[in-house]
């Protein structure tokens, strides 16, 4: 029983210590799902949406956040920051994919070639 408790105080203490990294990592995710939604274009997969949408959520947090004045809640005010970053790093990637040859065949390995 003192085994258990110990490892309940560990998750907790591990928790409450990156408990801000976790959230930026939960809103990212989110905003990432969301820009994939609004951005045009061809989607990237699950996996690469959410990774971009971490990378746009950091990068809204640093540089959008003390910008956003119509909000007071600071949670909000990051999740708005991180879907506007998120979708123009969408909108970019989208751009640069579409400057790759259309007849590049992604899948040649599939066809023994």
């Amino acid at each position: 029983m003192n085994l258990m408790k110990e490892i309940v105080n560990f998750v907790a203490g591990q928790y409450f210590q990156h408990k801000e990294l976790l959230i930026t990592l939960g809103i990212g995710g989110a905003c990432g799902l969301i820009a994939q939604m609004i951005a045009p274009g061809k989607g990237l997969g699950i996996v690469p949406t959410i990774v971009i949408g971490i990378i746009g959520c950091y990068a809204g947090k640093f540089f959008l956040v003390e910008y956003i004045t119509f909000v007071d809640n600071k949670m909000l005010k990051e999740f708005i920051a991180g879907i506007g970053a998120t979708t123009v790093l969408m909108v970019v990637l989208n751009v640069l994919r579409l400057a790759e040859p259309k007849h590049k065949d992604k899948t040649k390995w599939r066809n023994n070639a």
